[in-house]
């Protein structure tokens, strides 16, 4: 078959590479314009267009995918196919029924869970035990197509949004060929979601990284690794930012030792040469790798060695 590719970040390049890979042909890639960034505001690719450019594929980059000189452009092409993966602008609907097999979009979820444009975040914020990867027909509500083919796999107790995309983007690369394959072959069957139970997510904001020591221990660890590695979780300390990379959640202090009277969300409860603990809403946070504003990342143990903290001592304030 005739595609087109669309996407843009890189948990879209397995698919594209698993479809450059396969007995069809990609005829053209579909990605968001160049971003400029940095204090030269160079012009950076998306990992999508240098995946693309390495195996001389057609790139294009429309500002808007609904300009209707560019969906006549796109017509012209034949394609049987647009495989979609994190493209980043809603598709119009023209664009939805121009090829035979319509569009068809790699969702890192559980559909009809997480619809949205931040459905990694979902599952480790929630404590969900699986999680998992959706190929569904696009069509113009968000994210709510028939599924055409859904897998799912177990999460690790240490999984971050990072490990997390990293294992859909592999797994979704081989569903979205099985699809493609079954609906030249003609075996794929659409089930419909069941919108009642559909919950959403939107993209994540870096005020999603701040961290309120109100909130649980457990809900704390969970935002940590939900927010990796972007925003990252952070709160400040002596009036400098203060980022938690990995923490361990705590039902109670050590043994033999007690909360100050004084204590309060955000105070150091405990503290030695090697680790502190700090309240919470419910249970101790125990900080295993940091960094300091202007600092390298670091094990606990490591600042230490450079920063005394003593109990008492309060995170969260300017």
């Amino acid at each position: 078959m005739k595609i087109v590719f669309m996407g843009t970040p890189g948990i879209a390049v397995p698919a594209l590479e698993t479809l450059i890979a396969s007995d069809h042909e990609v005829i053209a890639v579909i990605t968001q314009p160049d971003q400029k960034s940095g204090r030269g505001m160079s012009l950076n690719i998306s990992p999508v267009k240098e995946t693309a450019l390495k195996y001389n594929i057609p790139v294009y980059q429309p500002e808007k995918i609904g300009d209707e000189l560019f969906l006549d452009f796109l017509e012209s092409l034949g394609a049987d196919i647009y495989a979609v993966a994190a493209y980043a602008q809603k598709i119009p609907d023209r664009l939805l029924h121009m090829a035979r097999f319509g569009c068809i979009n790699l969702h890192p979820s559980l559909l009809p869970k997480y619809r949205g444009s931040g459905p990694l975040r979902g599952p480790i914020l929630n404590g969900d035990k699986v999680s998992g990867v959706t190929i569904m027909q696009l069509v113009s509500d968000w994210d709510a197509g028939d599924i055409l083919l859904q897998e799912s796999f177990v999460l690790d107790p240490e999984e971050t949004s990072e490990t997390l995309e990293e294992r859909s983007a592999v797994l979704g690369a081989k569903m979205m060929l099985e699809v493609i394959n079954g609906l030249e072959q003609g075996i794929i069957v659409p089930v419909p979601q069941d919108h009642s139970q559909a919950t959403y997510l939107k993209q994540i904001t870096k005020e999603a990284g701040h961290i309120n020591f109100h909130d649980s221990a457990v809900q704390i660890e969970r935002q940590v690794r939900a927010c990796i590695p972007w925003p990252s979780a952070y709160t400040k300390l002596g009036g400098k930012t203060f980022k938690i990379w990995k923490v361990q959640a705590l039902a109670e202090l050590p043994e033999g030792n007690n909360v100050p009277e004084a204590a309060t969300p955000g105070s150091v409860a405990y503290a030695d040469k090697k680790q502190f603990l700090i309240c919470t809403g419910e249970g101790y946070l125990k900080p295993l790798v940091v960094q300091m504003e202007g600092k390298k990342k670091m094990s606990v143990e490591e600042f230490l060695r450079g920063k005394k903290i003593t109990q008492g001592e309060q995170f969260g304030q300017e």
